[in-house]
């Protein structure tokens, strides 16, 4: 385990429109940012004036220039010339913002934040798998700014395959600055998800043959359908950002174990289903009707079947 002082070194490549965030999250003591790069040369100017840091304009310079771990924060498809190269390196790869084609293109990626890595999501999956039938799940999640709203939308993707399973349809009830709200139809019940912006906080409540169990930030509520108590629990503060885990954890891959490759592909495969559902999400969003996830899927020629859980 990584001693609590220790620093990690990491390279960062960064969009423009992801320069706050980028600074703030790199801005941690236990991170070292030794390179840094962006497409947009203000982007690039400010991130190595503010680290010291030995500036890229070109991605594939900036991979094989890395040591250990490169975090990309960043929402747009990448070049295939891109493609080839982190795909070729031997480093860890972390993706700040992670969209459908950049996860089909990069098979070791490994992405942030992840729910499951906070009490709130640990605490989501134990009543999960405990309660029973779900008929509704409910997600809410607020978060610190508009450019946060893809990261919310990824987490309450995630709860919302925890709890309901494999999802297919999927209706954007409406969309616009700040907001994002949808109903989605899973194997095991339906789920309404909602995404906004306030205090960095998130709510998850099931109601089924369990009764009526509410996780959220600091809190487990938990009662049976006759209204006894089954749980009601404070939990801790979650203390290190996910997306600091996340970078802190990523490790230069070597000769994994069968083992590990079999985790490897399953956590790869709910990465993939977590991003078709946000962007499924985003498409139904845009075009005012229900969408299929898998119809999305397919679109980048990825079977389903493939995906499902093992």
């Amino acid at each position: 385990m990584r001693h609590p002082f220790e620093t990690l070194e990491v390279s960062a490549w960064v969009s423009a429109s992801r320069a706050v965030r980028a600074t703030r999250v790199l801005s941690d003591p236990r991170l070292r940012p030794t390179r840094v790069g962006s497409d947009d040369p203000r982007t690039r100017r400010m991130l190595q004036e503010h680290f010291g840091a030995e500036p890229f304009d070109d991605l594939r310079q900036l991979a094989v220039a890395t040591a250990t771990t490169l975090w990309i924060d960043r929402s747009e498809p990448l070049a295939e010339p891109d493609r080839e190269a982190l795909d070729c390196e031997d480093i860890a790869i972390v993706a700040g913002a992670c969209a459908l084609p950049f996860l089909l293109a990069i098979p070791q990626v490994e992405t942030a934040p992840s729910f499951r890595r906070t009490h709130v999501g640990r605490a989501l999956i134990g009543v999960a798998e405990a309660f029973g039938r779900v008929e509704v799940f409910q997600a809410a999640l607020a978060v610190a700014s508009e450019d946060h709203l893809g990261e919310g939308l990824r987490v309450a993707a995630a709860s919302a395959l925890t709890v309901l399973g494999p999802i297919d349809e999927v209706t954007a009830l409406g969309a616009r600055a700040g907001t994002m709200t949808a109903t989605v139809v899973g194997r095991r019940g339906f789920g309404t998800l909602a995404v906004g912006i306030g205090a960095d906080a998130a709510s998850f409540a099931l109601i089924g043959d369990g009764g009526l169990a509410t996780i959220a930030s600091g809190l487990v509520a938990w009662r049976r359908g006759d209204g006894s108590w089954i749980e009601e629990t404070k939990l801790l503060s979650d203390g290190d950002e996910p997306i600091i885990q996340t970078i802190l954890e990523a490790e230069k891959p070597a000769g994994a174990s069968a083992r590990s490759s079999v985790k490897d592909a399953a956590q790869r495969r709910l990465r993939v289903r977590i991003a078709a559902l946000a962007d499924t999400i985003r498409l139904s969003a845009r075009t005012g009707h229900s969408e299929s996830v898998e119809a999305m899927l397919r679109s980048f020629d990825v079977d389903p079947v493939e995906l499902a859980p093992r």
